[in-house]
C-alpha cells in the first residue's frame, strides 16, 4: 500500500492538525494517517486508486497546502 509523507506549511495550531486529520479520514481510499503539528507533516497510508497529488488538491481545497514531502 503507497504511503505519503506531506509537508504542510500553514499547519499552525492543534486545530489545523484536527482540521487536517478530519479530511484525510474522509478520503476514499485512505487507511491510516497522521499528522505530526510539530514537524507540519502529514503521513498517509492510501490505496493505489488515490494518488498523492489527488490528496494534495483535497487538502488544498481544504484550504491548507501540502506538497509531497522529499526528505
Amino acid at each position: 500500500m503507497p504511503q505519503t509523507t506531506f509537508h504542510l506549511p500553514g499547519l499552525q495550531s492543534q486545530d489545523d492538525a484536527d482540521a487536517v486529520m478530519f479530511e484525510l479520514q474522509d478520503l476514499p481510499c485512505v487507511s491510516q494517517a497522521e499528522v505530526r503539528l510539530a514537524e507540519r507533516q502529514a503521513w498517509v497510508m492510501h490505496t493505489a486508486m488515490i494518488t498523492a497529488e489527488d490528496i494534495a488538491t483535497a487538502l488544498l481545497e481544504a484550504g491548507y497546502a501540502a506538497e509531497p514531502w522529499q526528505g
